[in-house]
């Protein structure tokens, strides 16, 4: 590989890991190239891309790309995984699809400016998506109006029943 291909490589990298806001280093020894394959397909139907690059080139692309602190994790055969638009359903899917493959690690990540172990990751994956989050807000903003309404409504409410237990009343005494 000469210069100007790995110039190319880590100007492709920085770009991908730029635009991501959720990255992944797993290490994936042991591994066969097919699951890789499968797997490498199964992060795109989402989104996601999986790339392996030469540590000493990813180091240079991350730092370009302002991702710090992954250098001590750039040491034997690690894959990088850049999530797509939503970081929460990547790490999701990224934890379904890595049930299924034992021998692809997670090792590190970096997620909203800081990195993380592989139990802080697992974590991320736990949290609730973006369509869950926004309907927690919307049933949390819907139910002061809710309320309101409802205490509007309770004195009608109340005399409609007075009314009709004194009717019962009245009933019951002919």
């Amino acid at each position: 590989m000469n210069r100007t291909q790995k110039a190319d490589q880590i100007s492709t990298f920085s770009t991908f890991a730029k635009g991501a806001p959720f990255i992944v280093l797993a290490h994936f020894k042991g591994t066969k190239v097919s699951d890789i394959n499968s797997f490498r397909r199964e992060l795109e139907k989402s989104g996601m891309r999986y790339k392996v690059i030469k540590n000493t080139l990813a180091r240079r692309a991350f730092a370009e790309a302002g991702v710090a602190g992954l250098d001590r994790t750039f040491t034997g055969m690690t894959g990088v995984v850049f999530s797509g638009p939503d970081a929460i359903g990547s790490a999701k899917i990224l934890k379904d699809v890595l049930k299924g493959l034992p021998t692809i690690q997670v090792r590190a990540g970096f997620f909203d400016g800081s990195t993380m172990d592989a139990k802080c990751i697992d974590t991320v994956a736990s949290l609730p998506s973006r369509e869950d989050i926004l309907a927690q807000l919307l049933a949390t903003l819907q139910e002061g109006p809710r309320l309101l309404v409802s205490v509007i409504q309770a004195p009608g409410r109340d005399l409609v029943q007075l009314l009709k237990n004194y009717e019962d009343k009245l009933a019951d005494a002919q």
